[in-house]
């Protein structure tokens, strides 16, 4: 009987130590990438994979729902269509992310033109970054 009390106690502070450790489970954290050069950013919850992307020169904005995946530190968000593709990679414990964007114009100005918008935003700091038009301060390493 002592034995499995033993067992169960080191089961359980293994646990806590585990949870203790900095391993939180991501419920609705909100990421935020901005360009470093362009201002333009995007910004998306984990929990539900909403997301804004802002263009700071065109000022286009699009919004949508793709699918995110948490491996460790990092975290990924997808939106692939045939009018659209957002796909964006952060490492939460780096602070670094990047994106690609594009997407046809005439999904977001009802027009029927083959414009295809595409965008590339690279953040080397995304404690940083902020969803507004803005320049960044690039930290020289």
């Amino acid at each position: 009987m002592n034995s499995k009390l033993a067992v169960i106690g080191l089961i359980i502070s293994s646990l806590l130590a585990v949870s203790a450790s900095g391993q939180k489970q991501l419920t609705n954290q909100q990421v935020i990438l901005q360009d470093d050069k362009s201002g333009d950013h995007l910004a998306f919850v984990i929990s539900t994979g909403e997301y804004k992307f802002e263009n700071c020169k065109g000022n286009l904005l699009i919004g949508g729902v793709g699918s995110v995946s948490v491996n460790g530190c990092k975290v990924v968000l997808q939106d692939m269509s045939d009018t659209r593709r957002v796909l964006a990679e952060v490492d939460l414990c780096e602070r670094v992310g990047k994106a690609d964007i594009a997407f046809e114009g005439d999904s977001i100005t009802g027009r029927n033109d083959p414009t295809v918008f595409e965008f590339v935003i690279s953040d080397s700091n995304t404690q940083d970054s902020a969803f507004e038009c803005q320049f960044k301060a690039i930290d020289p390493k």
